[in-house]
């Protein structure tokens, strides 16, 4: 097995998760615990990334913690989450409340900071009663592209998310797929509930 050596500690390397222009995301493993290791091809990718994490960290998003980066080898090391996506979740039941709630606190963060974030529900993960966001997306505010008139409706079983999960792989089950005025009807609830 592959090992590398960041900051005095050696890690296994196993499966490769992603792999996009310039970015390999790796499994990694040290001791008994996994990690998301991400190797940059060059440091302008490596600084940008490295900028994008700290910019949503200051503005009080919960993302995956930040173990250790290495400016030399162009690493950062996050840790990993076990648990399934939001988008894996709606494929099979509908979201329970707390992933409504603790979605409109991270944009209520996100409001305050102006600042928006990718809302499309794969970009999630609700670990314990946190919601935290694994998304690579972070824009100055934007009113055209916001939860309430973008990404709130792919959190509901309306057409729009089962278009996604289909594009995604997912089998869509047509029987859940509520009509256009009741997802309307459940966003205005949502909205007035937890904003």
């Amino acid at each position: 097995m592959e090992t590398r050596n960041i900051k005095r500690c050696e890690y296994e390397i196993g499966d490769v998760l992603s792999r996009v222009d310039g970015l390999v995301i790796l499994l990694a493993k040290y001791r008994d615990r996994f990690f998301s290791f991400r190797q940059y091809a060059n440091e302008d990718l490596y600084l940008a990334d490295l900028a994008k994490y700290k910019r949503i960290q200051r503005a009080g998003i919960n993302v995956p913690k930040l173990i250790t980066h290495d400016r030399e080898k162009k690493v950062l090391i996050f840790e990993r989450f076990e648990e399934k996506k939001a988008l894996d979740v709606l494929s099979v039941e509908d979201l329970k409340e707390i992933y409504f709630k603790q979605l409109f606190n991270i944009y209520r963060f996100c409001r305050f900071s102006k600042i928006e974030i990718d809302y499309m529900p794969e970009n999630y993960i609700l670990k314990g009663t946190t919601l935290y966001y694994i998304g690579e997306e972070i824009i100055d505010a934007n009113p055209k592209r916001n939860l309430e008139n973008y990404g709130l409706r792919y959190w509901i079983y309306s057409k729009e998310a089962a278009d996604h999960l289909r594009e995604k792989g997912f089998a869509i089950d047509a029987k859940r797929i509520i009509s256009e005025e009741e997802a309307n009807k459940r966003i205005v609830l949502l909205s007035v509930t937890y904003w």
